[in-house]
């Protein structure tokens, strides 16, 4: 299990990523359009001088937005890195206990903590989602 994670949100959702997954936190920023790329790809930005494909997680995750993402979480699964748009960054989070199930292969668990009930990302997952959206597998 994580030693902590980066808690956020999508719409009424909330959502925890590991902290090992997490690059970097920030603004959202301008996107540059790709053409023809799937929903859930909003786009690509420059960060650091490094080119990043940025997935709208509500878009992903099949969820709605609460107006459209104001943050980006940069995260790397070992194999890709990328940018997770989100609506709201809300804490970093000590560990805590997956006490509920879910039938999502994007979400490994979930947990009640202080009254929300936060889902943890499987980063992998989601990834794969966005990138096999076509129906094509791709080699990496």
């Amino acid at each position: 299990m994580s030693s902590a994670f980066v808690q956020v949100a999508v719409g009424a959702e909330q959502y925890a990523v590991a902290v090992e997954d997490v690059l970097e936190v920030a603004e959202l920023g301008e996107l540059t359009a790709v053409p023809g790329a799937p929903e859930a790809l909003l786009g690509l930005i420059n960060r650091d001088g490094q080119v990043l494909a940025v997935v709208d997680l509500a878009t992903a995750i099949g969820t709605t937005s609460a107006g459209g993402p104001s943050f980006l979480v940069v995260i790397d699964d070992g194999r890709r890195r990328a940018g997770l748009a989100v609506d709201q960054l809300i804490d970093v989070r000590a560990p805590f206990a997956l006490t509920e199930a879910t039938s999502s292969d994007m979400v490994s668990g979930a947990a009640v903590v202080d009254g929300s009930l936060i889902g943890v990302l499987e980063i992998r997952s989601v990834l794969d989602r966005v990138s096999y959206s076509d129906g094509v597998q791709h080699d990496d």
